[in-house]
């Protein structure tokens, strides 16, 4: 009865974060003690925000600003879910999500790009729908170790990703303007590279790294027999 019980709290965790279908599965092969307790793990962090959200608040109800919201993260959520992402939070108008944890996925890289440009594909559908013109996305994706787990205090515990993986992808994301709909790392590209071709974008300085940080525009999925070209 103790194990159901603790299966059942697992169960509303996680789906809170993934698509339960997924949740099961995972539950099916896993310790939930062991899925929840923090770990080192190797992730593809995502990180999406919305350009020109100032102008389309600034003539409309809080209210219906709230409602066009959560129809946006709706339609985009369902993606992430699709591509079998984890959603980690949302930040103001921005969403996180990543790839790798609860369980690994060795294609973890492709799912992200994957994910982000249907997420592109999902904005200018929703752009149409409401006839937002000026209404845009910026995603970011960066893959290396973090730590992911419940993580937070007694009043409120997360399941989350923390490390630097994860606030590069995040600077990533702010260099997106002015650039490209979707940039990616170094080690996304080359996790991805044999499924989708890139442009590079050269590289970029970052607050709080010396090193600067090679982009890379992912284009079209790759055809059968293009790989390596």
């Amino acid at each position: 009865r103790e194990r159901q019980a603790e299966l059942a709290r697992t169960v509303r965790t996680f789906e809170r974060f993934m698509d339960p279908e997924v949740v099961r599965r995972v539950l099916h092969h896993e310790d939930a003690n062991a899925l929840l307790a923090p770990r080192s793990c190797e992730i593809t962090v995502l990180f999406s925000d919305i350009r020109g959200f100032t102008r389309l608040s600034e003539k409309r109800s809080a209210v219906e600003v709230v409602r066009l919201l959560d129809d946006y993260f709706s339609r985009q959520v369902a993606v992430i879910f699709r591509h079998g992402g984890t959603l980690d939070k949302f930040i103001g108008d921005a969403v996180m999500a990543f790839w790798g944890a609860p369980q690994p996925n060795p294609a973890q890289q492709r799912a992200a790009v994957a994910c982000a440009l249907e997420m592109r594909r999902e904005m200018e559908r929703f752009r149409a729908d409401y006839g937002f013109e000026d209404f845009d996305i910026g995603v970011g994706i960066h893959s290396g170790p973090a730590v992911v787990g419940m993580i937070g205090s007694e009043q409120r515990y997360d399941f989350t990703a923390i490390g630097d993986t994860v606030n590069l992808a995040s600077r990533i994301e702010g260099l997106t303007k002015d650039r490209a709909g979707v940039l990616v790392s170094e080690a996304t590209r080359r996790g991805a590279e044999a499924y989708y071709r890139f442009r590079a974008h050269g590289s970029a300085a970052v607050k709080g790294r010396e090193q600067a940080v090679e982009l890379y525009e992912p284009l079209e999925e790759r055809g059968d027999g293009d790989e390596g070209r």
